[in-house]
């Protein structure tokens, strides 16, 4: 249940982007501040979320100790996120942005990625400089693993915990 809340919360901080630019549409309508300042409030928070789920899980949830075989990067799949976030902007007459049919694809697009495995890149991690790993474990279950190291053996990370069915976060190990 707990994998479950955190996907939810995860997917959810994902979304931010669109809030941020929902906000930019309205601000440059006038070039007004306070223009859609609710939506930056809810894009902090969503980021503020963000950084909390990730601290508390390092510390809260269950190290495991852990053995690569094999480690790619999956930092590509920001292209395609991107893309879903722009898409609704495409078509739309200048200062003008039909915020029905952006919040339709926000929670298709929030759907889609909370009932699949499909989850591998979060745009708020990755600007609070997170990198996104797909992993092979030993006994060959692959994992998206979250961390902020750049990786480039599967010998640096030791110790993770599991947020999802198939996404850990590397967490220090314990030294005792």
């Amino acid at each position: 249940m707990l994998n479950k809340i955190i996907k939810f919360l995860l997917v959810s901080t994902s979304l931010a982007p669109i809030l941020l630019t929902l906000w930019f549409v309205e601000f440059s309508k006038q070039w007004n501040i306070r223009d859609g300042i609710w939506y930056i409030g809810i894009t902090i928070f969503l980021t503020i979320l963000c950084l909390a789920i990730m601290r508390l899980s390092r510390n809260n949830l269950e190290k495991m100790p852990v053995q690569m075989q094999s480690i790619s990067t999956s930092d590509k799949e920001i292209l395609g996120f991107i893309l879903v976030y722009l898409l609704p902007l495409i078509n739309q007459s200048a200062f003008q942005v039909n915020t029905k049919i952006l919040f339709f694809i926000m929670l298709l697009f929030f759907i889609s990625v909370f009932t699949t495995n499909s989850y591998h890149f979060n745009p708020v991690l990755g600007f609070l400089g997170y990198h996104f790993y797909e992993v092979t474990i030993n006994g060959g279950i692959t994992y998206i693993l979250i961390t902020k190291k750049n990786l480039t053996n599967t010998k640096k990370i030791k110790q993770v915990v599991q947020l999802t069915e198939y996404m850990i976060l590397e967490v220090e190990e314990d030294t005792k």
